[in-house]
């Protein structure tokens, strides 16, 4: 939460201003100190894993273990989104600080962070990689999360789909930080098709629940549909709430099985409450990836309120929850 801790007063930073706005991360200096002063009530800052497939795709990070190959940096796939994320501090009053990982995650690491951004952690290639863990999470890495939502953090996990008999399953690594909060991935491929061309998959068209709780309504500030081209699926654990479920006729492939099965649920995205923070799990990374960027699949970012969904769910879990009224400035 925004006033649960001090924040630094020194942050270090990733690539800022231009470097963000006009998408050229992989040259900003990653290891440059930036010098500023920081209002420990009118700041957020949201931490990426540069070990995410949609970050890797932009940019190269800092550390990558041995034994994989990193994909090829495009420099062109999370412009939209970064450049919103710069700008959209105009709208919530707050300054937004973007942090990019540089090593694997420890608790310093996560000191001053309000919210931490997964975005499908890479898979590993080869699997499993001749020596280390690969992009895999560790135990400590996975032991630091978990004490950072007990402590008031928050978590955007976006998975991706399970596996098909020629796509590799993009939930393998993000399954293990799923199920620190109760959460299981399964290794399902959910998509949408065309009841008049069964064979012909489309994106799916989602709905925000209609029946969110009031003080959590503000993720469905100004969205009223998002999209992906697919998903996993998502078991809950007790205490959960559903963001957005699959659009009707949605599909769900079984690798191991060979078959199509029964959609076990509904839900897209959900939203879990643990210790004094939270973490919001979607179905689908991709979505937020720049629209005519084909690496690592279309990006989706402009199609229906992809962008605004993201936006207000990081905004939701550094803990702001005021919706401006029509024409109005920030709360």
């Amino acid at each position: 939460m925004i006033d649960r801790r001090d924040f630094l007063k020194f942050l270090t930073i990733g690539g800022t201003g231009a470097a963000l706005l006009g998408g050229n991360l992989a040259s900003a200096d990653p290891d440059t100190v930036i010098e500023r002063e920081t209002d420990a009530n009118n700041t957020i800052n949201i931490l990426f894993d540069s070990w995410s497939s949609q970050v890797m795709f932009q940019r190269r990070p800092n550390r990558y273990p041995r034994g994989v190959k990193h994909p090829e940096v495009t420099m062109r796939r999370l412009n939209t989104l970064l450049g919103a994320m710069e700008s959209y501090g105009l709208s919530t009053g707050m300054e937004w600080n973007v942090h990019f990982t540089r090593t694997r995650i420890k608790p310093k690491n996560l000191e001053g962070m309000d919210v931490y951004v997964s975005l499908t952690r890479y898979i590993n290639e080869p699997n499993p990689p001749s020596t280390g863990t690969g992009f895999s999470y560790d135990d400590s890495d996975l032991a630091a999360l978990e004490d950072f939502v007990s402590q008031g953090g928050g978590i955007l996990l976006m998975s991706d789909h399970g596996a098909t008999e020629t796509i590799p399953n993009w939930t393998e690594n993000d399954a293990a930080l799923a199920s620190v909060f109760g959460i299981t991935l399964r290794n399902i491929f959910v998509t949408h098709n065309d009841p008049e061309h069964p064979d012909r998959p489309e994106y799916m068209v989602m709905e925000m629940d209609p029946d969110l709780p009031e003080d959590v309504r503000y993720i469905a500030h100004q969205v009223a549909h998002i999209s992906a081209h697919d998903s996993c699926i998502m078991e809950p654990p007790a205490d959960f709430t559903p963001l957005a479920r699959f659009p009707e006729g949605s599909t769900a492939y079984d690798n191991e099985l060979k078959r199509y099965i029964d959609l076990p649920n509904p839900y897209f995205s959900i939203l879990v409450p643990f210790g004094a923070g939270n973490v919001i799990v979607a179905g689908n990374s991709g979505m937020v990836g720049d629209y005519g960027s084909p690496d690592p699949a279309p990006g989706l970012i402009t199609m229906e309120n992809n962008l605004m969904f993201f936006l207000n769910c990081v905004s939701y879990l550094a803990g702001l929850t005021c919706i401006p009224d029509p024409g109005q400035g920030p709360c």
